[in-house]
């Protein structure tokens, strides 16, 4: 009887060392440029313009209609590279308030990085057509005030 015990208990417990998991190996990979370095929610202030696309590609590689919901940020983000680490990341934008007789304070519009500015400032933003008009209500071009901030890498804004 004895060894009959000590037979199953050897038995069970070989099935169980049989059935622990082995190492395996996992890739870790390095966050992407477009993952860094701002808290998704830190506001910005500055001016919002427009800029005219004219059939070139922006300095994110991308060639974009005038009619495209995308905007260019100053240098101070873009570091002065060719594409920048904030290309393809995504902006939100509300109008604040409207100089020149432009509309469409309160209006909110999400943009996608695709250009550097290399005249605006570190709260400033170059706006395509498409995105000035969702902002101003297709205001005549001018110059109005903004907020935004930067989205998270997932698109929640």
């Amino acid at each position: 009887m004895l060894f009959q015990s000590a037979a199953i208990l050897l038995a069970l417990s070989a099935s169980f060392v049989a059935a622990a998991p082995s190492p395996v190996e996992v890739e870790v990979l390095a966050p992407s440029p477009v993952g860094a370095p701002l808290a998704k929610r830190t506001t910005h202030v500055g001016t919002g313009t427009v800029y005219l696309q004219g059939g070139n590609a922006g300095s994110c590689g991308e060639t974009n209609p005038d009619s495209a919901i995308i905007a260019a940020i100053g240098n101070f983000w873009m570091d002065d590279e060719s594409p920048g680490p904030y290309c393809g990341r995504l902006i939100q934008i509300t109008n604040t308030g409207s100089n020149d007789g432009v509309g469409g304070d309160g209006n909110v519009v999400t943009v996608q990085v695709e250009d550097t500015c290399p005249s605006c400032g570190e709260g400033d933003i170059d706006l395509s057509v498409g995105a000035w008009d969702k902002l101003t209500n297709s205001a005549a071009f001018g110059t109005f005030e903004i907020s935004w901030h930067f989205c998270n890498v997932d698109g929640q804004c």
